[in-house]
């Protein structure tokens, strides 16, 4: 009985002290989260601001069916979203992988080129859009004049043309795994000292030591940066609106920036559909975390 009473009290604290937590949860995520599910089978635009209207249930998807037959903004926005996140995986997670191998290894200088491969992380994405902004003006940009140089006259605008403008805002941020570099950093240096020295004893190479015991243990925080690389390319915004505004002609719409301009950012606002965009990229992030953490089998590495 006495300790029934004690476990009573010991569970009355411990609700009284993440009643907060939870109630913060559920006003800041869990409401808004399940008022953009609600909203995107309705109808809701600026005529019926303060009204949202239920389509029925025999067109209760009509939003989502738009978005994949008549929105070609939506599908543009879907496509360069994808197309972020695969580059992020095949380019950035590897290019910060191999960065901190480098950087482990601790030879001269490796510290100065550490604090420089995390500067672009730690500067305002404002700032890094205004640098890249100017370096592709096609009146004074160094992108421009160095197109000059190669091919004299050529005037080479990157952000007046469709492909071009992709890549422009690809390289505004693709290289930039600072973060990312830092964190498998972390994890090498925590490594157990004894199991180098005992493959070095062994006679194994500085690649055979980095191929068979470094990044083993490096997958599951390689699968923990691929995921946060993941959802920077699903949720790119600042960077479009900085540098191209999702021009030329909507060629660099991503979701998070059609959901902005859907919803906020033009005469025909249309909340409902820009939350059914909103939910599939919700979806799309979901699918891509499990993805992620089966093939590294992030969470069992973390339990190990």
């Amino acid at each position: 009985m006495k300790k029934r009473k004690r476990w009573n009290k010991k569970s009355f604290f411990i609700l009284a002290f993440i009643a907060p937590a939870i109630l913060l949860f559920v006003l800041i995520y869990a409401y808004p989260l399940l008022n953009i599910i609600a909203t995107s089978f309705c109808e809701w635009n600026s005529k019926n601001f303060t009204a949202p209207k239920f389509l029925g249930i025999s067109h209760m998807f009509d939003n989502y069916k738009k978005l994949f037959t008549i929105d070609a903004n939506f599908q543009q926005a879907l496509i360069n979203s994808l197309k972020w996140v695969v580059l992020t995986l095949v380019i950035q997670v590897p290019f910060s992988v191999l960065t901190a191998l480098v950087l482990s290894k601790k030879n001269k200088g490796w510290r100065f080129i550490r604090n420089v491969f995390v500067i672009p992380n730690i500067i305002s994405t404002a700032a890094i859009g205004l640098i890249f902004l100017n370096m592709y003006s096609p009146s004074r940009g160094i992108i421009t004049e160095i197109c000059n140089i190669i091919s004299p006259g050529s005037n080479v605008s990157v952000l007046a043309e469709e492909n071009m403008a992709f890549w422009g805002v690809t390289f505004s941020f693709i290289l930039f795994g600072g973060s990312s570099c830092l964190l498998l950093l972390t994890q090498i240096f925590s490594t157990d000292s004894s199991i180098y020295e005992a493959a070095k004893v062994d006679g194994a190479s500085s690649l055979q030591i980095d191929m068979k015991i470094t990044l083993p243990l490096l997958k599951p925080m390689i699968g923990t940066v691929a995921v946060m690389a993941a959802n920077y390319g699903l949720l790119l915004y600042n960077e479009i609106a900085l540098i191209t505004g999702g021009g030329p002609d909507n060629a660099t719409y991503s979701l998070s920036y059609y959901i902005y301009k859907t919803a906020l950012g033009s005469l025909k606002l249309n909340f409902a559909r820009a939350n059914a965009a909103g939910v599939i990229q919700m979806l799309i992030g979901i699918i891509l975390v499990g993805m992620i953490y089966r093939i590294f089998s992030v969470k069992k590495g973390l339990e190990e």
